[in-house]
């Protein structure tokens, strides 16, 4: 995989749990358990003293999974972690040795970056993801985004304070690439085995991470006069309003009153998400699912919209970004 494909591919991944291990066999376990819980990477943490050998064994191990090292700190640990088989490295500083050995080599380096000049260096490396150490207590999302502003092509991994509390916050941010935290495997259920909370925990950050919510359901109609008729009676039995356009009518906020006969055999739910491209990589790796490319709406360069193939009821299902 290259460099690109590995930054592209945590970011669409989303969260990076960290996990300082302190035996190279747990590891393992780790991996798989995120992995069920669908997650497909790990941090391990240059802090222990078996961190390259769980590094070495998970990618002996395990597929289809990235395994990065953190808390890397200078050249030697990162040659370490490499040879060990690291897809890339975590560094909670900006340190230019270790940056440059990984550009020499081809390996994707995000180092810790919290201040403009820091993120400067990082940009006249030719680096496009930074991490933000510790988040919460620099400012957060709100620091970020001051950031992001004049430094509009650099995203960044946010590490520290991250935590089910404030997980959406950061995940329908476009600046932020991903989302990092030792909350995801605990030491306490690592040292344990109990993979079975791993797994779950990751479930639950993988819902919030997409914060999937029905929004309105749309109802299609054979001609605008057939729409005005639905939109009259659901407005009069409940007292909705009703909020007419083009090509449909919304009544309340729940229902869309289409003008004609639109996706979908009866209609369609539309799904609001804090990234519709984190949820088609996710809806696509884990459920099988396909999406209609006609369907795609763009933004800036960036999918606002786009409908499942499958149909649920008689119902298409669209994606939309969260606003």
């Amino acid at each position: 995989m290259s460099l690109l494909d590995v930054l592209e591919s945590l970011g669409n991944i989303g969260l990076v749990p960290l996990a300082a291990v302190d035996r190279a066999e747990d590891a393992v376990d780790l991996a798989k358990a995120l992995k069920a819980g669908g997650i497909g990477t790990v941090e391990i943490t240059f802090r222990t003293e078996c961190a390259a050998e769980a590094i070495r064994q998970v990618k002996r191990k395990t597929s289809d999974f990235l395994v990065g090292a953190g808390t890397v700190i200078n050249p030697d640990q990162a040659k370490k972690a490499v040879r060990a088989g690291a897809d890339y490295i975590v560094m909670p500083g900006f340190d230019e040795k270790v940056v440059d050995w990984c550009i020499e080599n081809h390996v994707p380096v995000i180092p810790g970056c919290i201040t403009p000049s820091e993120i400067m260096k990082a940009i006249s490396k030719g680096l496009s993801v930074v991490k933000f150490f510790p988040a919460e207590s620099c400012g957060g999302v709100k620091a970020c985004a001051s950031l992001a502003a004049p430094f509009g092509s650099v995203k960044f991994l946010v590490t520290g304070g991250v935590s089910p509390g404030n997980l959406s916050e950061y995940a329908k941010k476009d600046f932020i690439h991903s989302m990092g935290g030792s909350w995801l495997c605990s030491k306490e259920a690592v040292k344990a085995k109990n993979w079975n909370k791993i797994t779950e925990t990751a479930k639950e950050a993988v819902a919030q991470l997409l914060g999937f919510e029905v929004v309105h359901v749309g109802i299609n109609t054979r001609s605008p006069d057939e729409a005005a008729e639905i939109s009259k009676n659901l407005a009069s039995t409940f007292g909705f309003p009703c909020f007419v356009n083009s090509a449909s009518t919304f009544v309340g906020t729940g229902f869309e009153i289409n003008h004609s006969e639109g996706l979908g055999s009866n209609g369609h739910v539309a799904i609001d998400t804090n990234s519709v491209s984190r949820s088609e990589y996710y809806l696509t790796a884990h459920a099988g699912v396909t999406f209609d490319e006609t369907s795609r709406v763009k933004s800036g360069g960036k999918t606002t919209v786009v409908y499942l193939q499958k149909e649920f009821g008689g119902f298409a299902v669209h994606l939309r970004q969260r606003k």
